[in-house]
């Protein structure tokens, strides 16, 4: 079975250092900026990322980008 394989937003998730809880478990924080065009670089998303990490309070985890395709019979 053939597919066609269409390519829609992307999303950045930028995780952060929330500390730790009570127990010592790792507090995780995440923001999540959605619509992000495919076909935007990964080094731009990074470097948007970084910018919008200094504006925070907590420390940068993670920077991850989530793409979003649709798949579909041919």
């Amino acid at each position: 079975m053939a597919l066609d394989i269409t390519n829609k937003d992307s999303k950045l998730r930028i995780r952060f250092d929330g500390g730790l809880d009570d127990k010592g478990k790792q507090i995780l924080k995440s923001k999540t900026y959605s619509k992000i065009k495919p076909e935007t670089t990964d080094d731009d998303i990074y470097g948007v990322a970084t910018s919008l990490t200094g504006l925070q309070n907590l420390p940068l985890m993670s920077v991850t980008r989530v793409n979003e395709v649709e798949l579909a019979e041919a």
